[in-house]
């Protein structure tokens, strides 16, 4: 049976690696997470018409905001780390607007490319799988039940079952787990953007760690804080 990652290969190459970029505001997207989005700009909704007719694919990044002036930035031509992803539940509203659900395929590099023949952004997509060290820097196995340790501590309460979520994620490799648990932590994105940089498993799972210890110590702090709950991004 043809694996997943080869699926998304076998796409992408259908496309020689050319897929729309959507610049998302305060949204990192990671692989194996969902993210609703609210698309109201006429030319992001004319981006995910393009992708919706064309396999569905695009690529989730960032706006880069310029720090002197707080504007966002346009695209070079530097390589930058993106989410390659698909278009589920796709709503075209009476307005034209769009409200969907993405799910995160894929680590990628994306090279903006500037001599496009679409009003928006395009970048041709180098994917990156999970990188798992010969000789690794920490005891996966025990790193895997720590890292499910410390996010029950802070979301247990939120988790209807929990032999199922313990059992379920369990169950995953530790690359998949890192995206799955970062993807919904409440963290800046910067953060977050940190994650999806990360192609080494290892260093990746240290990251995500220390996020998890220091949201444990601020929920500690202040019980009576509310983990926040997962909401549209608006484009």
């Amino acid at each position: 049976m043809v694996s997943e990652s080869h699926l998304i290969e076998q796409q992408l190459e259908a496309r020689s690696g050319v897929v729309p970029v959507l610049s998302l505001e305060d949204c990192v997207l990671l692989p194996h997470s969902l993210q609703l989005l609210r698309i109201t700009a006429p030319l992001d909704c004319q981006l995910v018409s393009d992708a919706l007719a064309d396999g569905s694919l695009i690529a989730i990044d960032l706006h880069q905001i310029c720090p002197q002036t707080g504007m966002i930035q346009p695209p070079g031509t530097e390589i930058r780390p993106v989410c390659l992803a698909s278009i589920i539940s796709p709503c075209q509203l009476e307005s034209g607007h769009y409200s969907l659900l993405l799910r995160g395929l894929s680590r990628a590099r994306a090279v903006t490319l500037l001599n496009s023949d679409t009003p928006y952004r395009t970048a041709l997509l180098e994917l990156k799988r999970d990188y798992y060290p010969a000789e690794p820097v920490i005891h996966r196995e025990h790193r895997h039940l720590e890292l499910i340790d410390h996010y029950s501590r802070i979301f247990m309460n939120h988790v209807s079952e929990p032999t199922y979520f313990h059992q379920l994620h369990r169950e995953m490799e530790l690359g998949a787990l890192c995206d799955t648990l970062a993807g919904s932590l409440p963290l800046e994105s910067p953060l977050q953007r940190l994650i999806l940089a990360e192609q080494d498993v290892d260093q990746r799972s240290d990251l995500l760690l220390s996020f998890l210890k220091s949201i444990h110590r601020q929920q500690q702090r202040d019980p009576a804080a509310a983990i926040p709950s997962n909401t549209f991004s608006l484009n």
